[in-house]
C-alpha cells in the first residue's frame, strides 16, 4: 500500500516523467520512507489518544526517533510488518507503563540504564543490512548514542525527582530500543550460523 501510494504521488505531481530510472527509484524509496514514517507517527499518536496517554506518546516518539537514529535496531522485512511491529510494541509498552509507572523507583531507573549501557557498549550501533556503516560512522554513532543515553538518564532521574510520571516514558522507550537491538543481533547471528551450516 505504501509503495502504491508513493507511486501515485510521483505520477500525480508528474515527478516520474522528469527523472531517469535510477533517480526515480531513489525518489520512490524516499517517498516510501516518508509515508511509512508518517503512518508510524500517526499510529502511535492515535494509540496515545485512545488510551488517554497523548503526552506519553509524544515523549515516546521524540525519544525513540532520536536514539534510534544512532543505535539502529530491528528492521522489518516490509513496511506493513514495520508498522504492525511498532503498533504492537508500543501497545505492549504502554500497557507495561500504565501498570508499573506509579511504582517506578530509583532502583528501576538504575537497572534499566545499567542494562542499556551494557547493550550499547557491546552491540550498538546495530547495522541495517541494506545500509552498512563504515568504521568512522560506527564510532560516531556509538559516541552520539552514548551522549543521548546519558541525557535520557539525567532527564529520567529529574522526572523521578520532581515526580513527573509522563516523563518516565523515556525509561521505557530506552528499554524497548534495547530489546529491539538485541532481537536484531540474535537474528543476524542466526542467519550467519545458518549460512555456515549450509556450506
Amino acid at each position: 500500500m505504501i509503495k502504491r501510494t508513493a507511486e501515485f504521488f510521483l505520477k500525480r505531481f508528474h515527478i516520474a516523467e522528469k527523472l531517469e530510472k535510477e533517480q526515480l527509484e531513489i525518489c520512490q524509496y524516499g517517498m516510501e520512507i516518508i509515508l511509512a514514517t508518517l503512518v508510524n507517527i500517526g499510529s502511535v499518536l492515535l494509540i496515545g489518544i485512545l488510551w488517554g496517554r497523548l503526552m506519553e506518546s509524544i515523549v515516546f516518539l521524540t525519544g525513540f526517533i532520536v536514539i534510534r537514529q544512532q543505535t539502529g535496531g530491528y528492521h522489518a522485512g516490509s513496511y506493513f510488518t514495520c508498522n504492525l511491529s511498532l503498533i504492537l510494541c508500543y501497545s505492549i509498552l504502554l500497557s507495561i507503563y500504565h501498570t508499573t509507572v506509579s511504582d517506578f523507583s530509583w532502583m528501576g531507573l538504575l537497572v534499566v540504564f545499567a542494562i542499556h549501557f551494557l547493550v550499547w557498549y557491546f552491540f550498538m550501533p546495530v547495522e541495517n543490512a541494506n545500509k552498512p556503516l563504515t568504521a568512522i560512522q560506527k564510532g560516531k554513532a556509538k559516541r552520539y548514542g552514548f551522549y543521548i543515553s546519558a541525557v535520557y538518564a539525567m532527564l529520567s532521574a529529574l522526572c523521578i525527582k520532581i515526580q513527573y510520571r509522563n516523563g518516565l516514558m523515556l525509561v521505557y522507550t530506552v528499554a524497548l530500543v534495547d530489546v529491539l537491538a538485541l532481537i536484531s543481533v540474535i537474528k543476524r547471528r542466526n542467519r550467519i550460523l545458518c549460512r555456515r551450516k549450509v556450506r
